[in-house]
């Protein structure tokens, strides 16, 4: 393919920018112009083409072959095919690269790459055309723009050329497969379900809050907002105090902002009523798609390796991947003409590459024989077999409880959940039917899945052993992974970076939890300072481990003709087209998704799809 680098400027203001707009509603608003767009073609310089030469030039360009790198493709990209219908072979996208290969705990913007690589700042003049269209801009600021411009591209190549040896092959297929999720969109929404989605939503917060049983001081409390945050399962990010870290509970924190769109209902609610956001995250996101659907088809923003397990993350003021599985969201959002959405999701996978890691062959020989892998842990604890009711039977809730204390154990007890963490959520309900369950059984239903899973406890003391040579030490072989300066390496290359990873010793009245007196080991992320410890690191593998898989099948299903359009962490929303075929492509795709890589023999993986017009069952 022709590598081919590329970097827009456009016309920006006060009330016109990306610090108030969403990117799609940027690019898409009347005000928007380009002024142009300086281009890298290969063994040429850059060169700048203001906007009447850039259209011209565009239209030569035999784009189907052509591989292009911007900094950040989601913009440059949008632009390109929103405004000028074009849309390269491939995308390629150093910031995407820099998430991945630089890290989630520092910036990546172009300004802050070039300075890693020891490169000059920019010399962008944008004080200069601020508020101000070309045709208004003098020629001396023209040509500086233009200069600018170039040596933007310049960089951008300089940069891609010292990444792209890094980045494992299959990566650059899903970074362009990510980018086009959102550079060329064909989702439609359903406005009017989504108005009345908004009007049911007004006066569900009161409700909800009321349901949460908490008061104004257990809100404003830092300790008591604490323990509710870990009731379910939130791990707490810390940021630096006048003398100890404190939790990250500011209006300002990005922990708190993403609590705002955290896939759990009450964690988001908890959050709401401590920052008091007047609108709930339903009211907030059927307004940004239905304003969105106005200017055109939905773009899917992800944020590729978002987080550092490799993860994507939301963005651009919608959150994809926190659309609640059988929602009224979802229904909203439907399938272009000619066109049906098949939600494809991997069953259990981070349950089933655990079992893997750690090597706890009996339930990994349960899920090979299909067999239900939530009931025999309850059936032990509660003395009685547990099955998986039906709707008319006539035990149906308190199977359903028992099962769901039982599917608790099993996926929050693999990740190292106390007592306390057991009890508070049996409570709330997560798993199954609430469950009133006092701490004597907590302590049991934990104690118990630690004697059925003592892989899992061996695997948690491994785990805290590689911690400390994570932090320093030479390269070792752990499981499948390799540890090598300061990062975790998955067998296929891509890697978990640990840079920041430091033991700290709490000072005298820093308050912190009994077992970590004489010191934790913790590491800064983009949130915060954040613990680490064994069963914390081996959730962070099951992450990235699943991403792989998962993306992997990403790329085969696109080597079918199958575009994905929606990458929910262990789900892949695609795209089938309407060709009496529709069933038999819809199970191929999901068969790809049951397949593990090679340096995973013996993974027993499944998933379940749907085929609609809609984004629902």
């Amino acid at each position: 393919m022709i590598p081919v680098v590329l970097d827009f400027e456009t016309f920006f203001s006060k009330e016109f920018t990306l610090k108030k707009l969403s990117t799609e509603n940027y690019i898409r608003d009347p005000r928007f112009e380009a002024h142009g767009a300086a281009i890298k073609f290969p063994n040429q310089p850059a060169r700048w083409f203001d906007e009447p030469d850039l259209r011209a030039l565009l239209k030569k360009i035999p784009w189907k072959e052509v591989f292009l790198v911007c900094h950040h493709s989601a913009f440059d990209g949008l632009i390109l095919s929103h405004h000028y219908s074009v849309v390269p072979g491939m995308y390629g996208c150093t910031l995407s690269m820099g998430r991945l290969l630089l890290g989630n705990h520092i910036s990546v913007s172009l300004d802050s790459v070039r300075s890693h690589f020891n490169m000059p700042v920019k010399s962008t003049p944008y004080g200069l055309f601020q508020g101000r269209y070309w045709r208004e801009l003098s020629p001396d600021v023209r040509n500086q723009v233009a200069r600018g411009a170039e040596d933007e591209v310049e960089s951008i190549h300089a940069i891609f050329q010292k990444m792209a040896p890094q980045l494992p092959a299959e990566e650059f297929l899903v970074i362009d497969e990510v980018v086009r999720m959102f550079t060329q969109p064909v989702l439609r929404a359903d406005t009017d379900m989504l108005a009345r989605l908004w009007e049911s939503e007004a006066g569900k917060k009161e409700r909800l809050l009321s349901q949460l049983n908490v008061t104004e001081a257990d809100l404003q409390s830092a300790a008591k907002f604490q323990d509710l945050l870990e009731a379910e399962g939130v791990e707490i990010a810390y940021k630096n105090g006048k003398n100890n870290p404190i939790p990250a509970f500011a209006k300002q924190d990005d922990f708190m902002r993403d609590l705002l769109e955290h896939c759990n209902e009450r964690v988001r609610a908890l959050a709401e009523a401590r920052l008091g956001v007047k609108s709930t995250l339903l009211q907030t996101r059927a307004e940004t798609l239905g304003w969105t659907a106005a200017r055109g088809p939905l773009p899917v923003y992800l944020r590729y390796a978002g987080a550092g397990t490799l993860r994507p993350s939301g963005g651009d003021q919608c959150n994809w991947l926190n659309f609640k599985r059988g929602s009224d969201i979802r229904r909203a959002i439907m399938a272009p003409e000619g066109y049906l959405l098949c939600p494809i999701d991997s069953s259990q996978i981070e349950f089933r590459v655990a079992m893997w890691l750690a090597g706890q062959d009996d339930v990994l020989d349960q899920l090979r024989r299909g067999e239900d892998p939530y009931v025999d842990i309850a059936s032990q604890f509660y003395g009685v077999r547990v099955y998986k009711p039906a709707k008319d039977d006539p035990q149906r809730l308190l199977m359903e409880q028992m099962r769901g204390a039982g599917k608790q154990a099993k996926l929050m007890c693999q990740y190292g959940a106390g007592a306390g963490q057991f009890q508070k959520t049996a409570k709330a309900g997560l798993y199954g039917p609430p469950i009133d369950m006092p701490i004597a059984d907590a302590e049991r239903f934990v104690d118990l899945y630690r004697r059925m899973h003592p892989k899992v406890v061996e695997f948690w003391r491994s785990a805290n052993r590689i911690i400390s040579r994570l932090a320093g030490g030479p390269p070792c072989e752990w499981s499948i992974f390799q540890v090598k300066n300061g990062r975790l390496y998955l067998p296929s290359g891509q890697m978990m970076i640990y840079d920041t990873l430091e033991y700290h010793r709490p000072e005298p009245d820093e308050p912190c939890k009994p077992h970590e007196a004489d010191g934790y080991w913790r590491m800064r992320t983009r949130y915060g300072w954040k613990k680490m410890w064994g069963s914390k690191l081996l959730q962070n593998c099951c992450e990235a481990v699943s991403r792989v898989i998962v993306t992997q099948a990403m790329i085969r299903v696109k080597r079918m003709g199958i575009r994905t359009l929606n990458h929910p962490y262990d789900e892949l929303l695609l795209l089938i087209p309407k060709d009496g075929r529709e069933a038999e492509t819809a199970e191929r795709c999901r068969q790809e998704m049951c397949i593990g890589p090679s340096w995973l023999p013996g993974l027993p993986l499944d998933a379940e799809m749907h085929l609609n017009e809609r984004y629902a069952k």
